[in-house]
């Protein structure tokens, strides 16, 4: 069991929860735009992250900014939104990252795939969302990290892109072609550290 620190001295320590600040671009994929990193637009956020082991890790995150819909062939006014959201989101980290310097196979960057349950609020409305995603991540120190972010999110709503069953189907989860996508990148600020074991009230400092 994780147990924190009352105090965190030496080098090389390691912590369990982390607080990040993100910033990139967003787009929508739906009923006008089905191309990726069509009409980008800037978006930013944060997040607080609870790290179970090296593997998996559990993360709140916020996010806002513009999203943008290209100017569809009836209307070409573009057209934009202001938007907020926030997830839930497990994150599956391949390698052993940022963890205890005792522990074998550990390393300080690593492939991430994350998924999650959210919502959206755009144009006084608002939408679940399920957000799926890749990653990397870096281990700058024992108390810095950088990494890099591209998520889709599955809306339950088909008005994103202000476009409505344009098809004559009946709207609803099943028939909607809506999603909002953002890449990001992140640096972020480990907290609690995770205490040593210890034999016989001495700190373990011996690399197995």
């Amino acid at each position: 069991m994780l147990t924190p620190c009352a105090s965190a001295k030496g080098k090389n320590n390691v912590y369990f929860c982390e607080f990040g600040l993100t910033g990139g671009c967003g787009f929508v994929l739906g009923d006008v735009n089905g191309t990726l990193f069509n009409y980008v637009q800037p978006v930013g956020g944060g997040f607080v992250k609870y790290k179970f082991n090296g593997h998996w890790e559990i993360k709140l995150s916020a996010e806002g900014g513009v999203l943008g819909v290209n100017p569809s062939a009836e209307s070409k006014k573009e057209k934009n939104m202001i938007f907020g959201g926030a997830n839930v989101v497990g994150e599956f980290n391949f390698f052993n990252f940022g963890v205890e310097r005792w522990k074998e196979y550990r390393s300080w960057v690593t492939p991430t795939l994350l998924w999650g349950l959210g919502f959206i609020a755009f144009n006084g409305t608002a939408a679940a969302t399920m957000p799926m995603g890749i990653g990397v991540k870096l281990k700058l120190s024992d108390r810095m990290n950088m990494g890099l972010y591209w998520v889709c999110s599955k809306a339950f709503t088909d008005k994103l892109d202000y476009v409505d069953d344009p098809i004559g189907l009946n709207a609803g989860f099943w028939n909607n072609r809506d999603w909002y996508s953002t890449a990001q990148i992140y640096i972020s600020v480990n907290f609690l550290q995770i205490c040593a074991p210890c034999r016989n009230g001495v700190k373990v400092t011996k690399k197995y």
